[in-house]
């Protein structure tokens, strides 16, 4: 078996990469979906409102939930809250990658596990995984993909600045991927990735 990290900046294509490599046959896990879940929780929801406020919650018919939005204009805007929040955030997204990992590990001894995760350096969480792939593409076209999708410039912005600078990213990772030229482009260099990380079998690098 194989875990690999896959990471890039906000807006770059990591989604859309983890489900080309779904579609050759990686194991994928999602971590922006596992989050979605784990701020359902009631006990997660009563912390991170305790450092965030009360506005950042929603009262609706079946209780209390976050405003994930205003959520974002608050930590991407005070770093000391965000690191809070994430302390309390990576720790169950964490948990939960080490169960899907058991899991498949049981089932397919032989499998490649794509683990998309957003910070996979800022976290410290590259030790965590035998191989580490990076998505890129110019700040302008992620800006503008993000725009698109409904955020206004300076959210997009101010997002992609509160991460480790993708440069950086691109030095540390195993394998890196250029989203920057169109689908095709994008969909060749991860068959070469996949292929590659398939014929380098289950050799781990992890202590």
């Amino acid at each position: 078996m194989l875990t690999v990290g896959l990471t890039g900046n906000f807006g770059m294509g990591k989604t859309t990469v983890l489900q080309m490599f779904g579609k050759l046959g990686a194991y994928t896990f999602n971590s922006d979906e596992t989050v979605h879940e784990i701020l359902k929780r009631p006990g997660i929801i009563k912390r991170i409102s305790g450092i965030l406020g009360e506005d950042v919650l929603i009262k609706g018919t079946g209780g209390l939930s976050l405003d994930r939005r205003r959520m974002a204009g608050i930590i991407f805007s005070d770093h000391r809250r965000r690191e809070k929040v994430e302390k309390i955030i990576h720790p169950e997204v964490l948990k939960s990658m080490k169960t899907a990992e058991s899991r498949i590990s049981a089932e397919d001894p032989s499998a490649v596990i794509v683990f998309e995760v957003p910070l996979l350096f800022e976290t410290g969480y590259a030790e965590y995984f035998d191989r580490t792939v990076v998505v890129y593409c110019r700040r302008e076209t992620a800006v503008s993909r993000l725009v698109q999708k409904g955020f206004t410039r300076d959210e997009a912005i101010m997002r992609i600045r509160a991460q480790m600078p993708v440069t950086a990213k691109k030095k540390m990772a195993d394998f890196v991927i250029d989203n920057d030229d169109g689908i095709k482009q994008t969909e060749a260099q991860v068959r070469d990735i996949f292929r590659r990380l398939q014929n380098s079998g289950s050799v781990s690098r992890r202590p």
